[in-house]
């Protein structure tokens, strides 16, 4: 609600921003020198032109909040420029709080970032900048309200707002809820690329030609930005879209990122885009695109003591280059929102995207010294396993110069040098390798020319003959068949669940897990929930908690062996991170606690047994249901499986996954269970806050009207369904 001022209490604030740093006027009723009085303000035609990208505000806390804004002066693009802030209790900025001038810098793009404090609580404020007698757009802001105030609170979360090909529908009905007090974007606010094959759309409109060539990663068809121009100009495009311009306008935003803000699937300063082909750690391209975040989004992260952005006191980057977005706040005492940062400080993905396919992880020593016979030998394991020589001593040896010089060829088939090749078949042509794998590639070279040059032994001639073997479990068994998964399938993607499950006990019991958030957040977690005494306690993770298991063995009497068994559909989230997220849970199972999420273009509702989890689908990015035939399609598990992709394209993938999941939760009734998924829609979710209650509407549109621009359509609700759940403080259940 926003709070009324009677005459007294007017003044008193008006006196209370006097006190404001310098530069700053107070002027009640009146604005001298430029631009001329509010009662007179006619918007100029230049406006889009000197403020391209609008105005913004965001991380609203009790007395203050942080405004935003960018310049464009084509013939001072070099120049630091002056502008003038106006703020007011008024939309029509009948008495100004505060008018205070700023500096443009040119080292920031000509953008600004200003902390306003010692506002009141729980109030809305309006405010605009002025450039050479030119306004912007006015923009409306909001306080949150005192820590002891028991008031509703009322925000949406987005993610995934892929700009090239598609339009931000879902912006045009989520401005109709005038009432929200903030907004939470979850993460992937841009996409790094421009014409990416298997996720984006080529065409004539909503598309981006990068000025810095020079500093663009090319690949086959796309590119991807890599310097700071280029990842300023992504902001810059995505913030031209008049419905996003228009959100900010409204809304305060409070902020994370995922992992496109930076490159697709990363960890740390890494990238997954050749599959690990090469070494794909760039710390300078993950500083430029931190940099130019932080430049461009309205948060208080980059900002100095003063609450401003300025070159005399660097700290939009620090001595150690480390940006911390992880932070929280407080709405009254119903609410505390706590923010994660799930991409900084994780390590790689377990499964490694170049781990060679015939590498054995686990030989029967360790299987049986680890589960015992019983797992070994039981049927339901053995299926996975696979039979395995030590080259190094099986015939004496004999098969590692032939299997050696196999793989070197397979390497410079995937396009590396000699020598990388070489470099790369040292390493991974020794000890326990899958049999079956091996054999397989000695059949393929002799069904070569090359093969005739010399005809190579097989390790077996007969299928029985892999009886009399040890089993073990390897990387192929896992589900890796490429030599670099760069669509991540075996690897990051469509991982054979038995298998992963072993492969990361087995991790744990060595030693070898290490922390997803780094310590130092991992700490932050721990006490700021600890800490928290509101009634709840929102948890905001760019990725899903929540479990993505599919089951194939039913589907199909035709389908492949090979395919019929249970995948995790995704290891780049928290499925990768089991015993992290299993940590994660008990803490938040403390006290009443709900999680929101997004990254997965996909909508599900997750109880984690006293955990709720709200994870939202894409604002615009393809849905999970349209990316998946295309991933597999790409990847070389289509070569050894026939009809892969009509398979995968004609699965309801959102049913299976429900089917599955009820299946997992009936054997082991700890097992999250999944109430609801939606593979196939945008979407955008509403979540109101009361004292007992929390109440959540998933407003979603189906996935083809990404492409079709709804901007001014008059029947927007036609195209939008509505979903309502609530979860209550007494049973913790949605």
């Amino acid at each position: 609600m926003k709070k009324k001022l009677d005459h007294i209490e007017h003044r008193r604030h008006v006196l209370k921003l006097m006190m404001l740093g310098s530069g700053a006027l107070i002027m009640p009723g009146i604005l001298t020198g430029c631009g001329g009085g509010s009662e007179d303000y006619i918007p100029s035609l230049d406006t889009t032109t000197l403020f391209p990208q609008s105005v913004a505000s965001g991380d609203s806390r009790v007395d203050s909040v942080v405004l935003w804004t960018r310049i464009e002066d084509l013939e001072k693009s070099e120049e630091d420029l002056t502008v003038m802030l106006e703020v007011s209790l008024h939309e029509d900025f009948e008495d100004l709080l505060l008018s205070k001038q700023l500096t443009a810098y040119h080292e920031y793009d000509h953008a600004i970032k200003i902390k306003i404090d010692q506002l009141d609580p729980y109030t809305y404020y309006y405010y605009r900048f002025e450039y050479n007698g030119i306004y912007s757009n006015t923009g409306r802001t909001k306080t949150a309200p005192l820590a002891d105030s028991e008031v509703d609170t009322k925000f949406a979360f987005i993610s995934c707002q892929d700009y090239i090909g598609r339009y931000y529908n879902v912006f045009a009905h989520m401005l109709q809820q005038d009432d929200l007090d903030f907004i939470v974007h979850l993460g992937d606010y841009i996409y790094e690329t421009n014409g990416e094959p298997l996720t984006q759309i080529t065409g004539d409109e909503r598309q981006i030609i990068f000025r810095d060539k020079e500093g663009v990663i090319s690949f086959d068809g796309y590119e991807a930005a890599r310097s700071i121009d280029n990842y300023r100009q992504l902001y810059q495009v995505y913030r031209s879209d008049t419905l996003l311009q228009k959100l900010h306008e409204r809304f305060p935003m409070i902020a994370i990122w995922d992992d496109h803000e930076f490159t697709n699937d990363s960890y740390g300063p890494n990238s997954n885009y050749s599959g690990d082909k090469i070494d794909e750690q760039d710390t300078e391209r993950f500083h430029n695109a931190q940099r130019v975040y932080l430049e461009y989004m309205p948060m208080e992260v980059g900002l100095d003591t003063n609450g401003v952005m300025s070159p005399e006191s660097e700290v939009i980057m620090d001595d150690d280059n480390e940006v911390i977005i992880y932070r929280n706040f407080n709405f009254g005492s119903n609410l505390d929102l706590i923010l994660s940062d799930y991409r900084s400080y994780r390590p790689d993905h377990l499964i490694r995207e170049d781990a060679f396919p015939a590498t054995v992880f686990a030989d029967k020593n360790t299987l049986m010294t680890s589960f015992g016979d019983d797992l070994y030998n039981d049927p339901d394991y053995q299926k996975y396993f696979g039979a395995y020589i030590n080259v190094d001593t099986y015939n004496n040896g004999s098969f590692i110069p032939v299997l050696q010089k196999i793989a070197k060829l397979m390497y410079e088939t995937e396009g590396l040098s000699s020598s990388e090749a070489e470099e790369k078949v040292n390493v991974v042509i020794r000890g326990n390798l899958n049999t079956f794998y091996c054999n397989e590639m000695i059949k393929a070279y002799n069904a070569t020319p090359l093969g005739l040059i010399k005809k190579e032994n097989l390790i077996y001639e007969n299928d029985s003959e892999l009886d009399q073997m040890d089993k073990g479990l390897g990387y192929i068994n896992a589900g890796k068949i490429d030599l670099f998964s760069s669509s991540g399938i075996g690897a990051r993607y469509m991982v054979i669940k038995e298998v992963f499950d072993i492969y990361i006990r087995l991790k744990q019991i060595d030693g070898e897990i290490d922390t997803v958030y780094g310590l130092a957040q991992e700490d932050w977690i721990s006490n700021t929930l600890t800490d928290s005494s509101s009634k709840w306690r929102i948890y905001a993770s760019s990725v899903s908690l929540a479990p993505m298991i599919v089951d194939l063995s039913n589907i199909s009497d035709d389908l492949d062996p090979l395919l019929e068994t249970k995948f995790y559909i995704n290891l780049d989230q928290f499925d990768g991170f089991k015993f992290q997220r299993d940590d994660l849970l008990n803490q938040l199972r403390a006290k009443p606690s709900v999680i929101i999420s997004g990254d997965i273009h996909a909508t599900f509702v997750t109880d984690h047994h006293g955990v709720v989890e709200f994870t939202g689908s894409s604002v615009s990015s393809s849905t999970f249901s349209e990316g998946l035939p295309k991933f597999i399609e790409v990847s070389d598990i289509s070569d050894h499986i026939e009809n892969i992709e009509e398979i995968v394209a004609n699965l309801d993938l959102g049913q299976l996954l429900l089917d599955s999941n009820s299946v997992q939760n009936s054997i082991d009734s700890s097992f999250p269970l999944i109430k609801a998924v939606d593979m196939k829609s945008n979407a955008y979710v509403v979540i109101e806050v009361t004292a007992n209650n929390m109440y959540s509407t998933i407003y979603s549109v189906p996935a083809e009207r990404s492409i079709e621009r709804l901007y001014e359509v008059e029947n927007i609700n036609d195209y939008f369904s509505k979903t309502f759940f609530n979860v209550s403080r007494e049973d913790m259940k949605v």
